[in-house]
Parts: C-alpha cells; structure tokens; sequence
C-alpha cells in the first residue's frame, strides 16, 4: 500500500523516518543515516518528495531542515499507515513467558554489565517481566556515577532464585562470586569474552568474542524481541559501550550502528561526565606501591612489565599499558585467592592471544580466565601455584616473539 502511494522504499525510509520525528524535524545528513539511505540517493528522494509536496524543507542556519507537510492531501493516510506499522514492529513480543527475572553480573561490575543489566530489566518490564540485578561483588566507581543518572536497585544478597536467570559479561563462576545458581533455573548467558566454565551451564547462549561489549549484544536481543529503546536504555547501553571500547577508540562497524540508532536519546556529556572518574587516593597508593615491586623486562624492542597490587589490579594494568608499557601483568595475592590482570596495546592484537594464555592459567590456579586478545584476568583459590603462573606467562611471551626477555 505504501508503495502504490509513496513509490520506492528509499522514499518510504525516509517518510518513516520523518514521521518518527514528528514536528520537529531532522537535517539532511541525519535523515541518511537513521534511514541508512547513500546520503546522495536522499538528497534526490528529498527533492522529489518536496515537489510532490510530502514534506516541506526550511532553512535553519547553515543546515536545511526536512519535515513532514501536515497539510497534504495524503497526509493522513500514509499516516495511518505508518501507525499501523509502527504498533506491529514495536509491540514487544512475549520473548520469555517468565514473570520475574534475576540479572546476574560479575564482582566489581563494571559500566558495561551495569548498563547491559538495565537495559535489559527495563527492556523486558515492557512485556510485563520484573528483572532484579545481582552484584554479588559490587559495582565498579564508574558503574556507581551512572547509578546516580537513572537510579535502579542493585542486590548484593538474594534469598530465592526465579525461573529465568540471566548471567551478563562474564562466564567465570570466579568472578559471581561462585555462587550456585539451582538447576531448575533456565539460564541465559551473554558475554563477549571467550567462553568459561558457565556457558556449560548455560541452557542459552549469546557469546561473541569479536563484540567489543556485552551492550551490543543486549541491543540486538532487545531489537529482536520489538523492545522499544528509551532514553534510559539508550543512556546505559551507550555508556557501556563508550565505557568498553576505550571512550571509541576501538570500534568497528558493528558498533557504529549501534551508535547511530543510539546517539539521537542521549546526552553525550552527560554519558562523559558520568564516566570519567578522579583517580583517589587508595587507588594512587595502589599504583605507588605496584611501581615499587614492579619487574621490568625488555624483548624485541618491546617493554614488558610483571608486578603485584593489593586492589585495583586491572586499573593498574590499564595505567601501566598507558603510560610505557607494551604488555602489563598485575597480581593481586591473599590469603585466600589470586587475582591477575593483563593487558596489551592494541596494535598487539593478532600477535598475542591473552585470553588462550589466561583461560589455561586459570586452571593452573585452581579457577577461570579468559578475556580478550589484550586484554585478560584469571581468578583462582590456589595461590601457591602462582609460581607456574608467573613461569607460563614469560614462556609464552618469549615464544610468541621468539627472543628471551631481558631485565632491565
């Protein structure tokens, strides 16, 4: 029908898009985008739609303004149509028959598994499903500052678990704290770190390593089951990937689809601001004292540093990479556990696989470990097997540039 009144579908991408708007209208260059039309192939569609008189084109300082013309004859029609479009694609789809739903995220939970977690409790309230958030180790101080945006309960205990249980940017059992999730659960799990001991408990699985955020994916399932995006969803799942991708500096296509579906909800100084946190004092004197204890190695023009932490372990090793490292690994030992971070400067990546070297020293120390090419951590109980650790991590450094790492 629409096309018998409109004619092809860039033009009918375009009206979509301006009915969307409603009265406020949109630029040139943001009508291409949102309807994914070659900027030149709507430049044309919008002079022919302006003859035929569909829509009006104003002047607003150096940009040229396009909104529909409320006062054509077919106006209320292809409205009509639109409307009933729009109620078909946007009525959420019943995608769990669940009631209630727990969101499980991991300890110190960062910008990332807080925002995934929002967006998908306040996604499926649109459905009717009640979602708690689980953070059985806490929330990052990032995580905390977007909190105060758009408030939204977090737990730190539960006392039952529901029928439907999500698990969201991790599949580390180490890193929920290992608590036990009961079998008669159905769980879900969507991550986009390499796979652990979780996703074999997982009834579901949504897990794509080359996703630079666990955010993406939450987008695509909320997209998938006619979730309509808000402003506070858009702001979470943004924040998340901002967060995730190193505030953009490692995106690809994938992620600036989502962006530019995202950017027109949200105030992005407003997603900065939350973001950037002052560096306290705790966390100076943890970086103080790793300088101190910190050993230095050199191979094939590259620097390498091994050294200890007491918290803040992967801030420590994001601080380290940095500043003057090429590869930083950062303990964190206690009494009863270890802790390791690693990362890597990005132009590493496809000449070192952290995540294959922490998912096998995990085990070594009675855990899990996994992440990215670099970027990595693994978690474990037997802290006195750290000595293999350390040993596996210079071998594996030593054979993949084939030189023998030297102190300096």
């Amino acid at each position: 029908m629409l096309e018998n009144i409109i004619g092809s579908k860039s033009k009918i991408s375009i009206l979509r898009i301006l009915f969307r708007c409603g009265t406020k209208g949109i630029t040139i260059r943001q009508l291409a985008m949102r309807s994914t039309t070659p900027y030149s192939v709507a430049y044309r569609d919008i002079e022919l739609l302006e003859t035929e008189g569909f829509i009006k084109v104003r002047k607003k300082g150096r940009n040229n303004i396009v909104m529909l013309n409320a006062d054509h004859e077919k106006y209320r029609k292809v409205s009509q149509l639109f409307s009933s479009d729009e109620k078909e694609v946007n009525r959420p789809k019943k995608m769990f028959r669940n009631d209630e739903a727990l969101i499980i995220i991991h300890h110190n939970a960062d910008p990332d598994a807080v925002g995934s977690a929002i967006a998908i409790a306040r996604g499926f309230s649109q459905s009717n499903m009640k979602c708690d958030i689980f953070a059985p180790g806490g929330l990052s101080a990032q995580s905390k500052r977007l909190l105060a945006k758009y408030p939204y309960p977090i737990l730190e205990k539960i006392e039952k678990y529901p029928s439907l249980v999500f698990i969201l940017d991790t599949s580390s059992p180490e890193q929920i704290n290992n608590i036990v999730i009961p079998q008669s659960c159905k769980k879900i799990l969507i991550d986009h770190h390499t796979p652990g001991k979780l996703s074999d408990i997982a009834d579901m699985k949504i897990i794509d390593p080359s996703a630079h955020s666990t955010a993406v994916l939450v987008y695509d399932l909320l997209i998938s089951a006619g979730i309509t995006i808000t402003a506070e969803i858009a702001f979470f799942l943004m924040a998340a990937i901002v967060a995730d991708t190193g505030f953009f500096r490692l995106v690809d296509k994938r992620d600036i689809n989502v962006i530019k579906e995202l950017i027109e909800y949200v105030d992005m100084d407003n997603i900065f601001a939350a973001l950037s946190t002052q560096v306290n004092y705790d966390e100076k004197m943890a970086r103080m004292h790793s300088m101190q204890c910190s050993k230095t190695y050199t191979i094939d023009g590259k620097i390498i540093v091994l050294t200890e932490a007491s918290s803040f372990e992967s801030k420590i090793a994001n601080f380290l990479i940095g500043s003057f490292a090429d590869i930083a690994i950062v303990e964190n030992i206690s009494k009863t556990d270890v802790r390791i971070s690693a990362r890597a400067r990005r132009y590493l990546n496809g000449k070192i696989d952290l995540s294959l070297l922490f998912k096998g020293i995990g085990k070594d120390i009675g855990g899990s470990g996994g992440g990215h090419s670099t970027v990595a951590s693994a978690n474990g109980s037997e802290t006195d097997k750290i000595d293999i650790a350390r040993e596996k991590i210079k071998v594996y450094i030593e054979s993949t540039f084939r030189n023998k790492l030297k102190q300096l």
